[in-house]
């Protein structure tokens, strides 16, 4: 029998690191319903060359089998620049080539999110679903190697503490071992593996290879099927769900989906033609990223092992000090000039790089369809650097890396220092130098905000406003971007999700 045929309680469209997840939950607290998991890209076979090696993530990273291939449109704050905006691909998602970093953010980003009116959402009450992940997700604590040892040592006097588990930790200020979700075997772990990979959900069907095209309402505004495509055959399919429709298609496919569905701002459905089932302003607004900038110095000595892609050590600190240690916007990750896809010269190779990754960013961007074909890339604008706080903070960035590098806790390690080099020395030139060469760190949020505004585009309850049985649950509902990866939030609210779809079930 075909994957679509049958009727079907749940449809799940997309098997990331939310929709993995929300699938698995649901299937084990509803052995008699019928869960369907819709994904347009293939599984990740167990002998694969590189996405299973996590000294690999950089070549998996550029994969082109494994990604959308989505870019940005040209950014005026970063040089006239279009950005690659890499998304997965793949059952698992983003776990499948992202940097495998877990951080779980700071207490004070999620008790804002409640503030402004997400009840529920505060820290305390989002803490027991970041657990019920790691119990599921194995997490691998970088081992303390010499170089480490002497970071630390350069931080101490730059009132930077030794953290020994950020994640334990409400506030995740200071220097420490870096977190993976890396399995004892030393492999990478992704949703799909860790949550699916067994096939024991009987009730529960996954179908790869299809794209969903948009959400089919009745006349009451409910959600009651999935225009899909299978891309194997192109046959096009709709498929019934007779409860809800749970869309974790991510910060860029979620609200693509809903705009070609007629959920979004009136004004540009109309312009497509697109019947307008909700007016909702937000879909497609509020596009948050973090940005990172490079700092790269040469090594007196052969750097230690890089057994997990990136070095085991990661910094969380502030652009601003009166924040501390309740608030945190930098995070420095690090890496060395041994690992493999940075593709540097021999001379080159003995370095180390430092990466301040920028995050609470007050730029917006958006997302707006380029056409009614669902096969066609939306518009994506994330006007990198707008604000113009943004670029200060960046500016920040640059010489905290500097100030690190050049630390004498580390004289035994560094050398000379390659970028920005000794010619970028002022405000001006280090501007200059950021707009040159910033990008992404593929941290994308928000775009189908949730929140009890005008627009929000889900309710706390994550239900789209004016529909039925429809919700988003992933990444895009994040109102405002905490301080970390977004990895783990988005695996917490998937879990949370589930938790919310099975309250409502039980109050029907």
């Amino acid at each position: 029998m075909s994957p679509f045929e049958g009727a079907f309680d749940y449809i799940i469209l997309g098997a990331g690191s939310a929709g993995c997840i929300l699938a698995a939950t649901l299937a084990e607290a509803l052995p008699d319903d019928r869960i369907l998991l819709l994904e347009a890209g293939d599984d990740i076979p167990p002998h694969h060359e590189t996405v299973w090696d996590p000294t690999r993530w950089v070549l998996v990273s550029r994969d082109r089998t494994l990604e959308w291939g989505y870019r940005s449109v040209a950014q005026t704050g970063l040089h006239g620049r279009e950005i690659q905006l890499r998304r997965a691909k793949a059952l698992g998602g983003c776990s499948v080539h992202n940097a495998m970093v877990y951080v779980r953010g700071g207490a004070y980003g999620f008790d804002r999110w409640a503030q402004e009116g997400c009840v529920g959402w505060n820290y305390d009450n989002i803490l027991p679903y970041f657990e019920r992940v790691e119990e599921r997700m194995h997490i691998t604590q970088a081992a303390v190697d010499p170089f480490i040892e002497d970071l630390v040592v350069a931080c101490n006097p730059m009132g930077i503490p030794y953290t020994p588990n950020y994640n334990t930790s409400p506030h995740a200020f200071g220097v420490s071992p870096f977190q993976f979700l890396i399995s004892q075997g030393g492999q990478r772990e992704t949703t799909f593996s860790n949550f699916l990979g067994t096939g024991r959900h009987k009730n529960l069907h996954i179908a790869s290879g299809v794209r969903f095209d948009r959400i089919v309402f009745d006349g009451e505004r409910r959600a009651v099927a999935v225009a899909a495509t299978d891309l194997r055959t192109q046959r096009q399919v709709e498929i019934h769900a007779s409860r809800e429709i749970l869309i974790a298609a991510g910060a860029i496919g979620s609200p693509h989906l809903l705009l070609l569905s007629g959920v979004g701002p009136e004004n540009q459905l109309r312009d497509l033609g697109i019947p307008v089932v909700s007016a909702l302003p937000g879909v497609g607004e509020n596009f948050q990223d973090d940005l990172f900038v490079t700092a790269m110095f040469l090594s007196r000595k052969p750097m230690p092992p890089q057994p997990y892609g990136l070095m085991g050590a990661v910094i969380f600190t502030s652009t601003d000090p009166s924040t501390l240690p309740y608030l945190t916007d930098v995070e420095c990750s690090l890496a060395s000039g041994t690992m493999e896809g940075l593709e540097l010269p021999p001379d080159k190779r003995q370095s180390y790089f430092i990466y301040p990754n920028l995050q609470l960013l007050r730029s917006r961007g958006t997302i707006k369809l380029a056409s009614t074909n669902p096969a066609e890339h939306p518009i994506i604008d994330p006007r990198y650097l707008n604000a113009p706080e943004d670029i200060q903070r960046c500016i920040f960035g640059v010489k905290l890396a500097r100030d690190i590098g050049h630390n004498r806790g580390l004289a035994d390690w560094f050398a000379e220092e390659i970028l920005p080099g000794p010619r970028v020395q002022t405000d001006a030139e280090i501007e200059a130098y950021i707009r040159q060469t910033a990008d992404t760190c593929y941290h994308y949020a928000g775009t189908c905000k949730m929140g009890v505004d005008d627009m929000a585009v889900v309710t706390p309850n994550l239900e789209v406003r004016g529909t039925e049985r429809l919700r988003v649950v992933d990444a895009s509902i994040i109102p405002t971007t905490v301080s970390g990866n977004t990895a783990a939030a988005t695996m917490m609210i998937a879990a949370k999700g589930a938790d919310l779809v099975l309250a409502s079930r039980r109050s029907t």
